[in-house]
């Protein structure tokens, strides 16, 4: 299913939350960030180096932690499935952003698998995928003079179709 055809984009199927990774991580540094600022108390000479870099550190992680916590860590979620959605580029060099996207269209995958691939190049797919490959969304940028263009809307795929263009496509990111 495309959103050439549907009014399903994207947009609707996935939303952001916060890590749980991030927020654990968040709350490790502000808790061992108390512990260094306590740690401080305890020691007898306030002007020695290793008060000054517990009551600095302490601070410091504790600060850090709290960003942390309210405002980093967020991630892309597939709706449906709940499973997380990663980004990466791809890069074509063998045939131009119309040809990949009449690919798409036409739902010649298998083509689109024996595209040749290059670390940059004058074609550019920006994937979103799913962990869970139950979701894909493509979008195919054209190199036009000092910047990258959109070729089309974006593709969006869901299902067993998502699987197999997520095959087609590949993932560097796993």
């Amino acid at each position: 299913m495309t959103t050439q055809n549907q009014s399903i984009t994207s947009a609707t199927l996935l939303t952001r939350r916060k890590s749980p990774k991030a927020i654990l991580c968040a709350i490790a540094l502000i808790v061992v960030g108390t512990a260094l600022y306590l740690v401080s108390d305890l020691l007898p000479d306030n002007s020695s180096s290793l008060y000054m870099a517990c009551v600095v550190g302490g601070l410091i992680m504790g600060f850090i932690g709290l960003l942390k916590l309210f405002v980093g860590g967020k991630e892309a979620l597939y709706l449906p499935t709940k499973s997380p959605v990663r980004s990466y580029t791809l890069y074509i060099e063998a045939l131009s952003g119309d040809e990949v996207a009449r690919l798409l269209t036409e739902r010649r995958f298998d083509d689109l698998r024996r595209a040749r691939r290059k670390e940059s190049g004058p074609v550019r797919i920006d994937v979103q995928r799913s962990k869970d490959d139950r979701f894909i969304s493509l979008q195919v940028m054209q190199f036009i003079p000092y910047s990258y263009e959109p070729v089309a809307e974006p593709f969006c795929f869901e299902g067993a179709e998502a699987a197999e263009v997520a095959e087609s496509v590949g993932n560097p990111a796993k």
